[in-house]
C-alpha cells in the first residue's frame, strides 16, 4: 500500500494562507467571496514569495523550507492589490 506523503513546507503554507486571508477578510471582507478570494489571493502571494526568496537566497527567516518573511509579505500586498482592484 502506498501513501502520498505531501511535504510539510505546503502544508505550512497552506495553513498560512488560509489563516491571513481568514483575518483580512474580518477587518476588509463583506461576503463570503472575499474570504474564498482572499485566501486565494493569500495563497498565490505567499507562493510568489516562496519563489523570491528561493530565487535571490534570501534567509532573513525560514522556517524549514518555508521563506516566512518573503511570503507573508508577498501574500499581504497581493490582498491589498486585490482590495484596491476591486474597488
Amino acid at each position: 500500500m502506498s501513501f502520498i506523503t505531501i511535504p510539510p513546507a505546503l502544508v505550512i503554507i497552506l495553513i498560512l494562507s488560509i489563516i491571513y486571508g481568514s483575518i483580512f477578510h474580518l477587518f476588509r471582507g463583506q461576503d463570503w467571496r472575499d474570504l474564498s478570494s482572499f485566501i486565494l489571493f493569500a495563497l498565490i502571494g505567499f507562493t510568489v514569495g516562496q519563489i523570491v526568496g528561493a530565487l535571490l537566497g534570501l534567509d532573513v527567516m525560514r522556517l524549514g523550507q518555508v521563506h516566512f518573511i518573503e511570503g507573508t509579505i508577498f501574500a499581504w500586498l497581493l490582498m491589498l492589490a486585490f482590495v484596491w482592484w476591486k474597488g
